[in-house]
């Protein structure tokens, strides 16, 4: 089954929008961004819509790549302002950039992709105060599938801190058995053929083909890889469509669940705010 993440991400964004207007919530988030990246510009883009669409107020800030001071400015700035709620740092930050600064200073109640250190050690120490955007979607998409989770063999292809980790971290507390595998990992289909899910996540197109999946593999595809103007997923989906029980198409899938959650989240982190009142 091919699973749609643009239906799922839809019923998320009508829960979120649902609660908003009946209780008149007016919560709003700040995305910081810097240099000229246009892919970034896009994605800041799109995330002001879909907080529009919910009744979120959300405004970009924008930074030349000399501009890291006003950056910390900004962001402290946001930080205090009691009608900002969630901050949202869009990723990669130029080079030159102090982004270990920037995990110490963002709000760490404002800070709804948990990116700051003191979240990501509360999510590993099970106590967190939010769960990065797009592990969160990847969960909810394990979850509305019905597959249990309990006992299968889960196996993550990345180790970044803001997604092959955390991610790896959330299967674990469904009481899955994890296997992380990187660019180091010696026999890569050694192990994704004994994975009941799989999870990639590494940013290198057609790195997972048809033949290093098992029958009935459960695979989310959180890659993101341009060609030829074309976006692709990090699986060879054509080759695994048939193979596995649920498969992620890209785009299509974990990317509009993502943009869900961070509109959950922004909502949670108003929520936080008022009950500090």
């Amino acid at each position: 089954m091919i699973i749609d993440g643009k239906e799922i991400s839809n019923r998320i964004k009508e829960e979120v929008k649902r609660e908003i207007q009946e209780f008149g919530y007016k919560p709003r988030l700040a995305i910081l961004m810097a240099g000229d990246d246009e892919s970034s510009k896009v994605y800041a883009n799109s995330k002001v819509k879909a907080c529009e669409s919910v009744g979120i107020e959300a405004k970009v800030y924008y930074f030349s790549e000399k501009e890291e001071d006003k950056f910390f400015d900004t962001l402290e700035k946001v930080n205090e302002d009691k009608d900002t709620h969630g901050i949202m740092i869009e990723m990669p930050l130029p080079k030159g950039f102090d982004v270990d600064k920037v995990y110490d200073t963002i709000n760490p109640y404002k800070d709804v992709d948990c990116i700051s250190n003191y979240n990501m050690g509360r999510l590993f120490a099970g106590k967190p105060l939010f769960v990065p955007c797009t592990p969160k979607a990847i969960i909810h998409i394990l979850e509305n599938t019905g597959v249990d989770l309990e006992g299968k063999h889960a196996v993550v292809i990345g180790r970044s801190n803001i997604l092959g980790k955390p991610v790896a971290k959330l299967l674990l507390d469904k009481n899955c058995t994890v296997t992380v595998c990187h660019s180091k990992t010696k026999d890569l289909a050694y192990h994704t053929k004994q994975a009941d899910v799989l999870v990639v996540a590494a940013g290198k197109m057609n790195l997972v083909r048809g033949d290093m999946v098992k029958e009935g593999v459960v695979l989310i595809d959180a890659g993101i890889n341009v060609h030829e103007g074309k976006i692709y997923g990090d699986a060879d989906f054509e080759s695994i469509k048939d193979k596995a029980s649920y498969v992620t198409p890209v785009p299509g899938g974990v990317g509009p669940v993502t943009t869900a959650m961070i509109l959950k989240n922004t909502l949670e982190a108003f929520k936080y705010a008022v009950k500090s009142l």
